[in-house]
């Protein structure tokens, strides 16, 4: 299984817009797509950590054809929108 890690630096004050874009946008267009196992947004317990989205699908390649989709790039610039910068790591689970 593959699991890709996304650090959000969410900008002050759009936290509660990230999550609603979260549970009303994006987890709806993600969901239904081949190989999607979960995806979960994890809100930060200590002031001012960042928040983490945790996307697992079956192998890299069936991610890498989500984010190619055209849903990807409608949904995905609504969350990123929320955020001054990101970053990314993948995983393989062992």
């Amino acid at each position: 299984m593959f699991v890709l890690h996304v650090e959000l630096k969410v900008k002050p004050g759009l936290q509660q817009a990230l999550e609603q874009t979260y549970r009303e946008v994006f987890v709806p267009a993600i969901s239904p797509q081949p190989g999607f196992r979960s995806a979960d947004l994890l809100r930060p317990v200590e002031a001012g950590a960042d928040y983490r989205l945790a996307l697992a699908f079956d192998d890299q390649a069936l991610q890498q054809a989500w984010v190619a989709t055209d849903l990807h790039q409608q949904v995905w610039p609504q969350m990123e929108s929320r955020c001054a910068g990101f970053s990314a790591i993948g995983y393989n689970t062992v």
